[in-house]
């Protein structure tokens, strides 16, 4: 067989199988992108190949070998990369966290606290109830002897006036 015909066989092969080879690859990498450029890869090996290719054989077993060996490749090297990146990361110095961390996180509590004691008191008695004891809404609502509605309305309001008070905190 001339090189020409080769390369028209493997052609043709890989046309007659390409949609069984990447619903095959695609069932394993579940990634339509993926499976296009695993098969890409198939291609490119069968090209390679077509130089020692011989049809006599079962051609269709061979493209599947070949899309499967592509397959525990691309594994391999994803399992690689990730043990690199883990490396990586572990080797990166922690860095501590900056100074002044745990005076600006008592300055934000203060000033929450201080845009929660400002609130009207229907709103802080719900914030109140909701942050510091964890009861649901429609507990809060029982508690408080308030329809649903309007305890979320006033929780909605709480929220928007904490986060106006806050505006401007860095």
């Amino acid at each position: 067989m001339t090189p020409h015909a080769r390369n028209v066989a493997a052609d043709q092969l890989l046309a007659e199988h390409a949609p069984a080879l990447r619903n095959f690859l695609g069932a394993r990498c579940r990634d339509p992108e993926l499976a296009a450029e695993l098969l890409q890869e198939v291609a490119a090996r069968l090209v390679t190949a077509s130089p020692r290719l011989t049809l006599n054989g079962n051609a269709r077993g061979y493209l599947f070998r070949i899309a499967a060996n592509v397959w525990h490749d691309y594994l391999r090297r994803e399992l690689v990369r990730r043990r690199a990146v883990m490396v990586v990361r572990a080797s990166e110095p922690e860095t501590a966290p900056p100074a002044d961390t745990r005076l600006m996180e008592s300055e934000l509590r203060t000033a929450v606290r201080r845009a929660v004691d400002s609130l009207p008191q229907v709103q802080r008695d719900v914030v109140l109830l909701r942050q510091d004891a964890g009861m649901t809404f429609q507990a809060i609502a029982d508690r408080l002897g308030r329809p649903l509605g309007t305890v979320l309305t006033q929780m909605r309001a709480a929220l928007a006036r904490i986060s106006v008070a806050l505006e401007n905190y860095r």
